[in-house]
């Protein structure tokens, strides 16, 4: 039974990380969440598994502040919204579904309320939060 659950882990990280590193190219996906599911997974199954991912650049990029800090940058906030509210923005105007609109307006406020009980780290030299994210 310990194996099964394991291998459950495993299945369910590995399924987090293929679609954070989507959510990387497609601001739609949430690819911190992802990534933080994906250690949580990996860290279940397999502290080797672990410790590899945290080893990665986008680890390093997108989930270790936030784990080590417990927030993000007002900038880092702002380059993650900003994209996806104009991308949400015009697909809302684009489709004319009602239902679709409603969805895509909880979407929005999921978003905007998740980043703004967030909290915001100070910025520390050298830290470039914008690039690729």
């Amino acid at each position: 039974m310990e194996k099964l659950k394991k291998l459950m882990f495993l299945l369910v990280g590995l399924i987090a990380f293929v679609i954070g590193v989507i959510g990387i190219f497609l601001p739609v996906l949430p690819t911190t969440p992802l990534f933080l599911l994906t250690s949580f997974c990996l860290l279940k199954s397999s502290e080797k598994l672990n410790e590899k991912f945290m080893q990665t650049k986008m680890y390093e990029k997108y989930v270790k502040s936030f784990v080590e800090k417990g927030g993000m940058t007002l900038k880092a906030k702002l380059c993650l919204t900003v994209p996806v509210s104009l991308l949400l923005l015009f697909m809302f105007l684009t489709i004319e579904n009602t239902m679709m609109r409603m969805i895509i307006i909880i979407m929005w406020l999921a978003k905007v309320i998740v980043f703004t009980k967030m909290k915001t780290i100070k910025v520390e030299k050298n830290m470039e939060a914008c690039d690729g994210q």
